[in-house]
């Protein structure tokens, strides 16, 4: 039994890491590299001297996130109304400091002007941002691909496992016969 240990043990650390490796230097083609994406979601951002805003276009929603400006604390139960060039449309609150607005002009591509109105309190502020929204964002995002899905794991990865299985299994038919050789 030690004999296994050992033996599987040695085939752990033997075995190359089933991740990718860092390299450099390289040529994978004519094609030029892809242009950084800064976000993945159309964003804006404001902050005045007591707030702090974050607008997210998610899916044909605007998530507000709203905090002080000193304290980084989310701000709970205020009232908070949006405006971006047509009627004013109220958020209601879905978690502390999450304010969300259903569908409205920001889910065509195109710049967006927002005026936020925050009333928390005996505090009032007017909040001003411009959210981007590009062609691609307009239309529904492609889930991304799960880590460790059949898609992300390379040939060599899949090769590696192969290899490490086959010395496994060659291993314990070794130790099989071994054992079943030797008298009790």
């Amino acid at each position: 039994m030690k004999s296994l240990r050992i033996f599987c043990v040695a085939v752990a650390l033997a075995a190359p890491p089933l991740t990718g490796h860092a390299h450099g230097g390289e040529d994978h083609g004519d094609a030029s590299a892809p242009a950084p994406v800064a976000s993945a979601t159309p964003r804006a951002q404001a902050q005045s001297e007591d707030f702090e805003l974050v607008a997210e276009v998610q899916g044909q929603a605007l998530v507000l996130f709203l905090d002080r400006f000193d304290s980084n604390a989310p701000v709970v139960g205020a009232q908070v109304e949006v405006d971006s060039g047509g009627p004013p449309a109220m958020a209601a609150e879905t978690a502390p400091g999450v304010y969300r607005v259903a569908a409205g002009p920001w889910t065509q591509p195109g710049r967006h002007a927002l005026t936020v109105s925050v009333q928390a309190g005996d505090t009032a502020d007017l909040l001003s941002a411009t959210l981007d929204v590009p062609a691609a964002a307009a239309a529904a995002p492609a889930a991304p691909l799960a880590v460790g899905s059949p898609a992300t794991i390379s040939k060599r990865s899949l090769w590696a496992l192969a290899g490490a299985l086959a010395l496994a299994a060659l291993g314990g038919f070794t130790w099989l016969r071994r054992r079943a050789s030797t008298p009790s």
